[in-house]
């Protein structure tokens, strides 16, 4: 099991309250600063985690989330799933800034994307940049007050940007920025980074892979990538996350891998699977893949048998059923990090319901377990065909995901 590490710095407005938090990535629990890692797999790994595993209610609360992003990042699309308010975006100082970066950035606005330009200093590129900024941060221990007071007023006749002050270490420095009336203020004088940890649902990387691979073929279908994405417990539990996330603010949640995909689309569902990718978490074992494959289809046999409407919700049920064993926490932990309808929770953890009593039906019969087995009222040859079907479809799935094709 992995293990998630944030360290989170508070931004205060001018009354010293918080508005929001700068998030950095950490390797490790005893970091104190960054290590060396490519870029872009630490902005994916802070992306990816905030919003799709931990969720950002736990990280930042209702405040916003400020996460640095480097340009192969963003020039890859890989922002356009989560262009939402509450995250900020900060542009790094030594960007290459062009017209195609601009364009994209320009594009990312429209949607919602919010940018904050770090370590500001007044030259071509950054004055290129301000047409998408909503905060502009001056780094007060770099930049001389000199032309810090310079730059203040200048930048104050941009109305829609902000200005932030950061680094700021002493109180002197803190006085300077409020005699200037910054907007927000950051900085070890206030609080120094605090380090977070959370657990991480595995991902099977093979999975993954095998779905890039897939996703970046012209023909593919929709059926064919929610198949794919079926195949893998850890992945539909991050999809859901994803598309249950503040950013598409759905008036009902969704607890199916098709009306998720469908939702989501092809170019957004590359994106979010190419995160996970380059976060690279680490795989778990085949034989509870393989498991939570035939608990999915079964499930989603029976319901059909019994003509639930809830047919997709049964694979569901069946796939999501072996995360305890996955990550060695208890099922009512790891459900609470998930938003999904209740009759799926209670069918989890309590096997209540139409959908529990298939569940129930389902764990009977792989443990041989005759005496407690409820057989819903089928015939006993029609559980057979269905058990036997889903541990066909199971091994031939396990199959296909661990040779990589």
């Amino acid at each position: 099991m992995k293990e998630i590490y944030f360290a989170r710095q508070p931004i205060y407005n001018r009354n010293l309250e918080i508005e929001g938090y700068e998030l950095f990535y950490r390797n490790t629990e005893t970091d104190t600063t960054a290590q060396f890692l490519d870029a872009e797999i630490a902005t994916s790994q802070i992306v990816l985690n905030t919003v799709t595993e931990v969720g950002l209610e736990r990280i930042v609360g209702e405040h916003k989330a400020f996460i640095n992003v480097a340009r192969d990042f963003i020039m890859d699309g890989h922002l356009q799933g989560f262009a939402m308010p509450q995250l900020v975006f900060e542009i790094v100082a030594d960007i290459v800034v062009d017209e195609p970066l601009l364009q994209i950035l320009r594009e990312l606005r429209t949607q919602g994307g919010c940018f904050v330009l770090d370590d500001y200093v007044e030259n071509e590129a950054y004055q290129a940049l301000l047409e998408i900024a909503d905060y502009v941060k001056i780094d007060m221990l770099t930049t001389p007050e000199k032309e810090v007071r310079r730059l203040v007023p200048r930048l104050r006749q941009r109305k829609k940007i902000a200005l932030m002050a950061e680094r700021i270490e002493t109180q002197s420095i803190q006085e300077l920025c409020q005699v200037l009336k910054f907007d927000y203020l950051q900085g070890y004088h206030f609080s120094q980074p605090k380090l977070l940890k959370f657990q991480s649902v595995p991902t099977n990387q093979l999975a993954v892979l095998q779905l890039i691979s897939k996703l970046h073929d012209p023909d593919i279908e929709i059926k064919k990538v929610e198949a794919l994405i079926s195949q893998d417990v850890s992945l539909t539990y991050k999809l859901l996350r994803y598309i249950n996330s503040a950013y598409f603010n759905l008036p009902k949640r969704i607890d199916s891998i098709q009306r998720a995909v469908v939702m989501l689309g092809l170019r957004n569902i590359r994106s979010w699977v190419t995160l996970i990718s380059l976060a690279n978490i680490e795989n778990h074992r085949s034989d509870l893949i393989t498991v939570a494959l035939e608990r999915a289809k079964m499930c989603e046999l029976l319901a059909d048998l019994l003509k639930l409407k809830q047919k997709d919700s049964g694979f569901t049920v069946g796939l999501l059923s072996v995360l305890d064993a996955m990550t060695q926490m208890p099922l009512e932990a790891i459900l609470a990090a998930l938003p999904l309808d209740d009759e799926i929770n209670k069918a989890l953890l309590h096997h209540e319901g139409p959908l529990g009593r298939i569940l129930a039906c389902t764990l009977a019969y792989e443990r041989c377990d005759w005496d407690s087995l409820d057989n819903l009222g089928l015939e006993s040859s029609q559980l057979n065909e269905a058990y036997m079907t889903a541990v066909a479809d199971a091994y031939q799935a396990t199959y296909e995901l661990l040779k990589g094709s």
